[in-house]
């Protein structure tokens, strides 16, 4: 009987050995913990050799399986080579991140910084977009990773930190003060002005009264919000992690309703998977472990 062996069992395979468990596994090529287990079982199937066994709480190679895991890194080491070079890419393969520009600034540093540390040859093209653009990019495979921000995470989204979202002024204007008050918001539906507008109208069921306010200012870019704001011109809001100097936060102290809480996650497909994505996305969370918060947990 010719046995055929699944390119994404081996990747998984692969991932299991630089994570050390199904859970990290998961995450480097963007399933689900049970969907990983049954792809193991597959491949153990397929190749007529227990690949895992227990050792304690933990789960680890058998001789077979590791012997598997480097042999199956070498073939798909020289497939995505052959796939880039004919792409166009070099031969250290190429990845494109996609990520929100307010999220640029604050989580670039550290990655490049990892992978300067852990994979200098890397090639990676950044698009700076959206959250609901980088979802339709990574849908239409246009994207191998994105950095997002949502309110309802998926079960197999890497959730890397949660954050709370606030009301940002000016500390020198009274901005905050005017009624109807100006507000300068993210466009496209974002989550960030999801929750804002959820919560101006929740305000209304609790207190029985409205907070007054216009949109003066609508834009894609976080940079747009921050000089409305740094200038006086409106009140904005945005993840409390990438608020910057020069502006202060407004709670309910100041008569501002909580704003509630996002998610940063970090989203592939299993389309899209390959070695190169799973080089950065490994990276990514190793800068996260190493600087940020640690993340919440959570599913949609």
């Amino acid at each position: 009987m010719k046995v055929n062996l699944d390119l994404d069992l081996l990747r998984t395979l692969v991932a299991f050995a630089d994570s050390g468990s199904f859970k990290g596994a998961a995450q480097l090529v963007f399933r689900s913990p049970p969907a990983v287990s049954m792809q193991m079982r597959r491949l153990e199937e397929l190749v007529g050799h227990p690949l895992f066994a227990r050792r304690g709480r933990d789960t680890v190679f058998t001789d077979k399986g590791e012997q598997l895991a480097q042999q199956a890194r070498q073939i798909l080491t020289l497939h995505d080579k052959l796939v880039t070079t004919w792409r166009g890419s070099d031969a250290g393969g190429r990845v494109v991140l996609g990520l929100p520009d307010d999220y640029a600034a604050l989580l670039l540093p550290d990655i490049f910084a990892e992978l300067a540390k852990s994979w200098p040859g890397a090639n990676v093209e950044v698009i700076v977009n959206t959250t609901p653009i980088l979802i339709e990019q990574l849908d239409n495979g246009q994207l191998d990773l994105a950095i997002l921000a949502t309110q309802a995470p998926k079960r197999t989204d890497v959730v890397l930190r949660t954050e709370q979202v606030v009301w940002t002024s000016s500390p020198t204007h009274e901005t905050h003060r005017q009624r109807p008050l100006p507000l300068a918001v993210f466009s496209d539906e974002s989550p960030v002005y999801r929750a804002t507008i959820a919560a101006l109208r929740d305000s209304v069921r609790e207190r029985g009264e409205a907070l007054d306010f216009r949109i003066s200012v609508k834009s894609k870019s976080w940079t747009v919000l921050v000089a409305a704001a740094k200038a006086g011109f409106a009140v904005t809001t945005m993840a409390k992690c990438v608020v910057p100097e020069g502006l202060r936060i407004l709670g309910p102290e100041d008569g501002f309703p909580e704003l509630g809480k996002i998610h940063i996650i970090m989203r592939g497909t299993p389309d899209t998977q390959s070695i190169a994505t799973s080089h950065l996305a490994e990276r990514i969370l190793e800068a996260f472990r190493m600087n940020q918060p640690v993340a919440e947990s959570a599913t949609e």
